[in-house]
């Protein structure tokens, strides 16, 4: 039989080697493992259910950290926003909601078309859901109620924790974080998806470097688990 996926992430963080992917692969693999054999499977599933919530933020090395989003986290942010609506950020703004750790979430796109597609994502994401009987209508409708659609801007200004997740463009997010900069109030935090431009750098142009953070989800993220959080110097 292949080794308990605890034994192996346990094994590589003591060497060192620990990586998103490594975890990403051997909790994918052990789910598979436990879809495919005969009675144990349940408790197996039920243990790598109960290990990988506790792999919150785990050290992959440098600044960077991966954590295993649980359905039952805590959080302190009231209230979220979330800027874009695209193929990361309705999935982002839906999860959010759906997490019932969040009072309300602001859900900003610019351009109303924009909006509307993003809205429509979600709700097809949540009819998926419901043709599946993985949720139910009062929880997708408790969901959608959480969610508030604009395209103003300045319904971000009192939201606890912005997460931004525009296309990778550096000159649209550095007029993005000047403007939320100077808006939202102080203690705001700002975290951005991107995966490939610099944390550093974006925390820079938002004015506020140490509450500037990377959370890079993966897609899609309605079903993937897994979060990595970036730190700069100044957080």
């Amino acid at each position: 039989p292949p080794p308990a996926p605890s034994a192996c992430i346990n094994k590589s963080a003591r060497r060192g080697g620990i990586t998103t992917v490594s975890i990403l692969l051997t909790l994918t693999s052990a789910n598979m493992i436990c879809s495919s054999i005969t009675a144990s499977s349940a408790s197996l599933r039920q243990g790598l259910i109960s290990m990988s919530r506790g792999l919150t933020l785990q050290k992959i090395g440098g600044d960077r950290t991966v954590g295993v989003r649980g359905l039952a986290s805590s959080s302190t942010f009231d209230t979220v926003g979330v800027v874009g609506l695209g193929l990361m950020g309705h999935g982002i703004c839906q999860m959010a909601a759906a997490s019932g750790a969040h009072s309300s979430i602001i859900a900003y796109e610019a351009e109303q078309r924009f909006l509307d597609k993003g809205k429509e994502r979600i709700e097809g994401s949540m009819n998926k859901l419901l043709a599946k009987g993985k949720i139910t209508q009062e929880e997708a409708d408790s969901t959608l109620g959480r969610i508030n659609f604009t395209t103003d801007i300045t319904a971000l200004k009192d939201v606890d924790f912005v997460v931004e997740a525009v296309i990778e463009n550096i000159d649209l997010k550095k007029d993005l974080y000047g403007n939320l900069g100077s808006m939202c109030k102080p203690e705001t935090i700002f975290a951005s998806n991107t995966s490939s431009l610099s944390i550093t750098e974006m925390a820079h142009m938002s004015g506020r470097p140490e509450n500037f953070v990377g959370v890079h989800f993966f897609n899609p993220v309605q079903l993937m688990k897994l979060v990595e959080v970036i730190k700069t110097d100044l957080t």
